[in-house]
């Protein structure tokens, strides 16, 4: 358990997702690579049918790989319209990387509060 009391749906030597309850959503830590993709994929599975906007807080992500990358972003696309989801504590360069492929436009994506490095 962390220390809100919350059991992490994936926890890995690399990689460790816990539900979050307000908002809705998931926290992201450590690395997401070809070796954790699978991991990743579980855990939106998990709260794919949750409804109304959600939250992926990612400001203890040490390294997201172009195809974790794109399964966040193919995850907002499956949101209901007018629902979301929150990417906070975004690195700048990824926010970066985001708004150069135009990923920022996507329907369901909504970049929060970005992580000061």
């Amino acid at each position: 358990m962390d220390a809100a009391g919350a059991e992490p749906l994936i926890r890995t030597a690399e990689l460790r997702i816990t539900r979050i309850r307000r908002p809705p959503g998931l926290k992201i830590e450590g690395v997401v690579d070809v070796h954790t993709h699978r991991h990743l994929r579980t855990a939106l599975e998990a709260i794919g049918s949750t409804g109304g906007d959600l939250q992926l807080e990612l400001s203890q992500l040490e390294f997201l790989d172009l195809g974790g990358l794109r399964m966040l972003i193919a995850f907002a696309r499956t949101r209901d319209e007018g629902h979301h989801v929150e990417l906070t504590g975004l690195a700048p360069h990824l926010r970066n990387v985001i708004a150069l492929v135009g990923w920022d436009a996507t329907p369901g994506l909504r970049l929060g509060a970005h992580r000061v490095n």
